[in-house]
């Protein structure tokens, strides 16, 4: 099992947690979801092939839509939309080559708020972050299951 972090600085926590599995069955390596190269670069580090992935990346931003720029908004959606995205085209290809494996998608109740019509104060824009991950990952749901995903 490889776990990814963005800032390894951070990775006490994580170490603590994996006990014993640490540098045995689990390592933790670099990786920055908002990065094509940091995701490439993983990738092909990774082996056996993937058989799960688990997506849990995210950011929050709590605030009126108008305290917020549009490029904090941007940041939001590279890290909790497009993150998602890039991690799942790179294991993908491999999991459809050998028509079987599980894409987990950690994503949130905001997602599913706003989907059901709910607004959530101050949330707008990690609400709409996450209600994109929600509609992305049904929709290829529904196309990966002639793939056993």
């Amino acid at each position: 099992v490889i776990a990814t972090m963005r800032d390894l600085r951070k990775k006490e926590k994580l170490e603590e947690a994996a006990g014993p599995a640490l540098g045995k069955t689990l390592s933790i390596q670099r990786l920055d979801v908002c990065s094509d190269s940091s995701v490439a670069d993983q990738r092909g580090s990774l082996s056996p092939p993937h058989h799960a992935a688990v997506n849990n990346a995210g950011v929050g931003h709590v605030g009126p839509v108008e305290s917020i720029s549009v490029e904090e908004m941007k940041r939001i959606f590279e890290t909790n939309f497009f993150g998602a995205v890039r991690m799942i085209k790179a294991v993908l290809p491999d999991m459809k080559r050998r028509q079987s494996g599980h894409i987990v998608v950690i994503s949130s109740v905001m997602g599913l708020q706003a989907e059901a019509g709910g607004g959530i104060v101050f949330n707008d824009v990690y609400a709409a972050s996450k209600f994109a991950v929600e509609g992305f990952c049904e929709s290829l749901a529904v196309q990966l299951l002639q793939f056993n995903v």
